[in-house]
């Protein structure tokens, strides 16, 4: 080891010491079930601190990867582990945390078993945040399969569901997207001294190896993103999933393959490449497409809010391809908004579910009888839909701006989806608060906490100070 614990290595190892905590603590009676969960709460609140103060550290305007931490794990071969971040990572990694303390929030008071939900809900995040700050292929890889064991295990035990065989396809899938990841990472060790990321993106594609290696790190990391014909398995799986922070662990699975290209998408294209990446945006805008008819018509809201993360991935991954570092850096504002929105959503439509099934009443009408509940709804969906409550309105404008002047038809396409999105998730909101077929039995619906809306409230001024500005927290930028 050449260098000591530096600040980026403590924001990958937080979450697992906070999982060891989670392994000792006691989940026999109700209090130790509270401890589990404030352990997993205190942890992310401590990691944000730190993410909050990396924000203060790194220099926003400065293109490339900063706080560089090299550690010397092998002399033969020689490999070294690099951890660095930008304002891209960073953001992304501060998303995650800010959306992973909304879902923990929202569990709290589950039925669930806590200390096992806890332990793995740890490990993704500490696998997830170390996938983000890996600067080196090598690391990259460790942790872009380490998040697949917490994930299957969360899918397994609190995913409810129905159908066991298409979580062991669903398991298969991704095993087979780890192998051929495998392969491509192997032949470019072999290919290049260093394994540095930078490096590997400035890589020249003129011999038949190089095809190879680039395809299998694109299929690779498609695998991860539901279009077709990659989409089928963790449709079934992402639209399934029931409890609020497995559902937000499962759909982040296709940010990491979006992330993917933003890393390994070559600087430069040659001509055969092209037609490739134009197959590529044509199958994704139609998958667009048809996700968002079915979601119109689909009554079932977890495939709805599934639909509107699959959608939107989609769009981010066709402003990834092409390759505009403004428009990367917009992707990135976008994420940090986009999933706050579905985190809340989430949390909030499963109490609404909740509700439902405790008290045997309809849906229709039911925010008429929970102003709380009815405010922090109601702003989220707006939001989400693309109102200008927050920084996914500004930079969705710029990325769709940016889609249309660069080829029309597929832009249209896009914005036809995302108006059907909008109708969908309006729709559903204008159910919840139709007075019309509002009934006494509703009345009993209960409203959320003080404490609740008060954290709801918390989100809802994060979400406006980003729209007002996007790096708010720190001054002077």
């Amino acid at each position: 080891m050449v260098n000591i614990l530096s600040l980026l290595s403590t924001v990958i190892i937080v979450p697992f010491v906070g999982m060891i905590f989670a392994l000792m603590a006691k989940d026999d009676d109700e209090t130790s079930r509270y401890n589990v969960f404030n352990v997993g709460i205190f942890t992310v609140i401590v990691n944000l601190v730190l993410i909050w103060r990396v924000f203060w550290i790194v220099n926003v305007s400065q293109p490339g990867l900063q706080l560089i931490e090299k550690f010397n794990w092998l002399e033969t071969p020689n490999i070294d582990i690099i951890f660095g971040i930008d304002v891209f990572s960073l953001l992304l990694i501060g998303a995650v945390h800010l959306a992973f303390l909304i879902v923990m929030v929202g569990v709290r008071n589950s039925p669930f078993h806590p200390k096992s939900m806890m332990v793995f809900a740890l490990m993704f995040l500490g696998s997830i945040t170390g996938f983000f700050i890996a600067a080196d292929i090598f690391s990259f890889y460790i942790f872009f399969e380490a998040m697949l064991l917490p994930l299957y295990m969360l899918i397994g035990k609190f995913g409810d569901i129905k159908k066991p065989q298409s979580l062991y396809r669903f398991f298969l899938y991704n095993l087979l997207g780890a192998v051929i990841m495998f392969v491509a990472v192997v032949m470019i060790f072999d290919f290049q001294s260093g394994m540095e990321l930078s490096r590997v993106r400035a890589l020249p594609m003129q011999t038949p190896v190089q095809y190879f290696i680039w395809g299998a790190v694109f299929v690779s990391f498609l695998f991860r993103i539901p279009v077709w014909p990659f989409h089928y398995w963790i449709s079934v799986i992402g639209s399934g999933v029931k409890n609020p922070l497995v559902f937000l662990v499962v759909n982040l699975l296709p940010l990491t393959g979006v992330y993917g290209f933003v890393r390994f998408l070559p600087q430069t294209l040659p001509d055969g490449a092209a037609y490739y990446i134009l197959a590529l945006e044509i199958i994704s805008v139609v998958t667009m497409l048809f996700i968002a008819l079915i979601a119109f018509i689909n009554k079932d809201f977890q495939y709805k809010m599934f639909a509107y993360l699959t959608v939107y991935y989609i769009m981010y991954l066709l402003g990834v391809l092409s390759r505009t570092e403004l428009i990367l850096f917009n992707i990135g504002f976008s994420f940090f908004s986009f999933l706050i929105i579905v985190a809340m959503l989430e949390v909030v439509s499963q109490y609404i579910h909740f509700q439902q099934e405790n008290l045997d009443i309809g849906c229709e009408g039911l925010l008429c009888a929970t102003p709380r509940l009815s405010f922090i709804y109601s702003f989220f969906i707006l939001a989400a839909v693309g109102l200008p409550l927050s920084s996914l309105f500004m930079n969705n404008f710029l990325l769709l701006a940016d889609l249309l002047a660069f080829n029309l038809r597929m832009g249209l396409v896009v914005v036809f989806s995302l108006i059907l999105l909008a109708g969908t998730l309006l729709g559903t909101l204008y159910r919840l608060k139709d007075r019309s077929k509002f009934c006494a039995d509703q009345t009993c619906a209960q409203d959320i906490s003080t404490p609740v809306f008060a954290f709801g409230l918390f989100v809802v001024f994060v979400l406006l100070m980003s729209f007002i500005r996007p790096l708010w927290f720190v001054v002077g930028v």
